[in-house]
């Protein structure tokens, strides 16, 4: 296929997404509305400033996308720059945020003693610390746009100019720019998303095998000539509150883990075709680029409105439990928040 039917295909193909695009960005707006009212009922849970934060960064995503539709024509080398840095900066933000809450989650149930507000776990117990890190480390990593990316000038087949935002080839020679987006690829998706599943199996290794010992009142006196090991941390509830307690974090894990997965499947095809273009330039050499393009492109998007699911999953879970009697007669220790055991 020469340059002029690729380019009457791409025109083709963008002017279809048009309408496709901006219905989805529509409805995920609304839904990303709705699943802000759903975490402003829950502003003293541990995960509000994470998922309020990833909220704010979905909403900027958007935002990005709309006008990316609208603006078709000349945008202008500035402005290229700054909206794939904003947009690359948000995705990876999002990406990594997930990471700390899930992390957050595993320090705060299974090394509920350790307390301190400084050091290694005083900065995981913090929301807001984890959260400017990963703001800073987003914006650095992706301050790469900044400086490699340029407005070039296209000529369609009516004879019209169009401005695209490509990568400066001035600059950068192509396999520097095959490594920098290989780089890029795995840290804005493939580690935060790999290190987000191991920790959720970490979760399910440690509550088998966690030295935070839950015992029932009924079996406290079969345990008195038993032997505990010294440095175990002893919890007394009622046997019905155990297996409720049991209940509700294996549900917690199946919904953190459920996820995890759908973010992956979403994002997963759209930055792994993106890849395979930037090292074999599929888009220069076979048209099937493009209809696959389109098609990963949309199934990406709907990534933003499952934020509602995740609140409404959250808020609904959270609503339940709290409603639940307080079995607890007797506790060596209250320092694992109830909030972690429903998200």
């Amino acid at each position: 296929m020469n340059d002029a039917e690729h380019m009457k295909l791409w025109m083709f193909i963008s002017q279809c997404q048009f309408w496709i695009i901006l219905c989805t960005v529509v409805v995920s707006l609304l839904l990303v509305m709705m699943a802000c009212v759903n975490i402003l009922k829950r502003k003293r849970s541990n995960y509000f400033l994470f998922l309020a934060s990833i909220i704010v960064a979905n909403i900027i995503t958007l935002l990005i996308i709309l006008f990316d539709i609208f603006n078709f024509s000349f945008k202008g080398t500035l402005v290229c720059k700054l909206e794939l840095f904003f947009s690359n900066t948000a995705a990876c933000f999002i990406n990594w945020i997930w990471l700390c809450l899930f992390t957050q989650r595993f320090f705060i149930l299974f090394y509920p003693m350790k307390r301190s507000s400084r050091g290694f776990f005083g900065f995981m117990r913090s929301a807001k610390k984890l959260i400017m890190a990963t703001s800073c480390f987003a914006l650095l990593t992706q301050s790469w746009s900044l400086v490699f990316i340029e407005e070039v000038t296209m000529l369609t087949e009516d004879d019209q100019l169009i401005g695209v935002c490509e990568r400066d080839v001035d600059i950068m020679s192509d396999f520097g720019y095959r490594i920098l987006a290989i780089g890029e690829a795995f840290i804005t998706y493939a580690f935060p998303f790999l290190l987000t599943i191991a920790m959720d199996i970490a979760v399910l290794y440690q509550s088998a095998n966690s030295s935070f010992v839950v015992m029932s009142a009924e079996n406290i006196r079969r345990t008195e000539n038993s032997s505990l090991k010294v440095n175990e941390t002893v919890k007394i509830q009622s046997s019905e509150s155990i297996k409720q307690s049991n209940r509700r974090r294996h549900q917690a894990v199946r919904r953190c883990l459920m996820m995890a997965t759908i973010q992956v499947s979403l994002n997963a095809p759209y930055y792994t075709l993106q890849l395979c273009d930037e090292i074999f330039s599929l888009r220069t050499t076979t048209q099937t680029y493009l209809y696959l393009d389109a098609f990963l492109y949309f199934i990406y998007l709907t990534q933003f409105s499952m934020i509602y699911f995740y609140t409404n999953l959250l808020v609904s879970s959270r609503g339940k439990s709290s409603r639940e009697p307080n079995k607890l007669p007797l506790s060596y220790t209250n320092s694992v928040r109830s909030d972690f055991t429903t998200v």
